[in-house]
């Protein structure tokens, strides 16, 4: 069945308008500047589609020239829209569009007329969409999660309006815009309904998927550091240390006379340092690793494939090195307690029962340092000296007061 295009032309402006409203409704609860940007886009092609019946009455510049230039105008919004939504700045030569649809009006009556202006509006429709689809990586492999679909209906449009300005002087293409004549020009009036629905599923999709890691942030990461939380850091943790058997390093870092820096110069002093503390931990260890902060002033590190060497050579440029960014004399050091394990399958609870043990090490020893036990000998030091504590041990808590009393820590 053939779709009259005036019929066609009223599902695109329902569609439109539907869009743009639902749009504004949720910039109205959600006070995002990206969907004010793209309800007005949207709101341009309702505008557009409302005065384009006009052409038949022989209006040609609200007809035709302006309700083609709404549809750049709309465009431009989107790619606004995109800047807003990824948080970037776009260059406000962007707008010179809109003079250069404007000079549109200067092509003198004639049988080409209409094809230059066919030519000209996807022309400038194909270079906005395109440049909307490459700042959301549509044209580099999709690197941002959240807007894979946005930029995929972007470059689609784009696309579709690419080759659009390579028939417009096609014969039979576009015959007049004032009677809608012309193969492009019903093929057109379908692409744009189709990509109203494309464009405004995405939209929700992209905001529904940011908010989604949004929620998924807040609840893993550190407020005050940006690191991940006990939580995140257990769960990635976890994960990295499922993925392998080994060898595997376990850091524990503890901030020297944290209590008494709070206590002597204020909480913004210790908030300081723990905000420095994450900003050298994200300039300072590999890729690989996995780091968090576990509360207060405890901060852990995970260190898949990693070999006691290198390690424990980590752990001490740790200590020097925050030892000059942080350090006072009085405190903000970093004393570290190092667990490897040579391979096989771990627990992060057995890793960091070993690693607590040898923080409390670094500790004695002066602070400022790191200290290193292996997980393999502490549960052999173990298994030897439990025999001697078993008769005492009944229930899990004599099992935890038990192992306390062994001369392991």
């Amino acid at each position: 069945m053939i779709i009259e295009p005036r019929t066609m032309l009223f599902m695109t402006n329902a569609v439109a308008f539907v869009a743009s409203a639902f749009l504004l409704f949720e910039w109205h609860l959600l006070r995002e500047r990206s969907l004010a940007y793209w309800s007005a886009g949207f709101a341009a092609i309702v505008v557009g589609c409302a005065i384009t019946p006009l052409r038949e009455a022989g209006f040609f510049i609200a007809g035709v020239w302006l309700a083609n230039g709404l549809l750049v105008l709309a465009h431009l919004a989107f790619l606004f829209g995109t800047t807003a939504f990824l948080s970037r700045r776009i260059s406000p030569a962007w707008c010179l569009v809109l003079p250069a649809w404007g000079l549109m009006l200067a092509i003198p009556d004639g049988a080409s007329r209409t094809q230059i202006l066919s030519l000209m509006n996807a022309l400038l429709v194909a270079v906005l969409s395109l440049k909307s689809a490459q700042m959301l990586g549509g044209l580099r492999g999709h690197r941002n999660p959240d807007s894979t679909l946005l930029a995929y209906a972007f470059l689609g449009h784009g696309g579709f309006y690419l080759f659009k300005t390579l028939t417009a002087f096609v014969p039979g293409a576009f015959i007049s815009l004032s009677n809608y004549s012309g193969l492009m020009i019903s093929i057109s009036l379908f692409e744009g309904i189709m990509m109203e629905v494309a464009l405004a599923l995405s939209i929700v999709v992209a905001l529904r998927q940011r908010r989604e890691r949004s929620i998924v942030r807040l609840a893993e990461h550190d407020p005050l550091t940006g690191l991940l939380n006990r939580r995140g850091f257990e769960a990635r943790a976890c994960a990295a240390l499922a993925e392998e058997a080994g060898p595997d390093a376990l850091l524990l870092l503890d901030i020297d006379h944290f209590k008494q820096i709070n206590d002597g110069y204020g909480h913004p002093e210790g908030d300081r340092l723990l905000v420095a503390l994450g900003v050298f931990l994200n300039s300072t260890l590999p890729r690989h690793a996995v780091w968090g902060r576990l509360g207060g002033d405890e901060f852990a590190v995970l260190l898949p494939k990693t070999d006691t060497f290198a390690a424990l050579t980590l752990a001490k440029a740790l200590c020097s090195g925050f030892a000059r960014v942080g350090g006072r004399g009085d405190g903000g050091t970093l004393s570290v307690g190092c667990a490897t394990h040579a391979g096989g399958a771990v627990e992060l609870e057995a890793l960091s029962a070993v690693a607590d043990r040898a923080l409390y090490d670094a500790k004695r020893q002066g602070r400022n340092r790191a200290s290193h036990r292996e997980v393999a000998a502490e549960s052999q030091a173990w298994d030897r000296a439990l025999p001697e504590a078993a008769p005492r041990v009944k229930t899990p808590i004599d099992l935890a007061k038990a192992r306390e009393a062994l001369p392991l820590r």
